[in-house]
């Protein structure tokens, strides 16, 4: 009866892992923690609604994201300003 009890408080501190066995292997997540993701400034803008949609229709036939195009079309502009405007 003690060896039952014993069994039993070890079973509890364990958790409930040690009743449970994985039936699959454990399949390692990547840490998200280490990948390093751009830093943005949030700029809300108005827009003329046909060159937002011209700016989708070219961001989606060059498999880029819509804020990916915006940036290449503004240094696109601003290189056109010359050296005043460079980075």
């Amino acid at each position: 009866m003690e060896n039952k009890r014993n069994n039993l408080r070890e079973n509890m501190k364990a958790g409930l892992s040690s009743l449970v066995r994985p039936t699959t292997e454990t399949i390692k997540q990547p840490d998200l923690r280490t990948q390093e993701k751009p830093k943005y400034k949030t700029c809300n803008y108005i827009t003329d609604p046909s060159r937002h949609n011209r700016l989708k229709r070219y961001a989606t036939d060059n498999g880029m994201t819509l804020l990916q195009a915006f940036n290449e079309a503004i240094d696109l502009y601003l290189s056109d300003k010359g050296e005043r405007y460079a980075p």
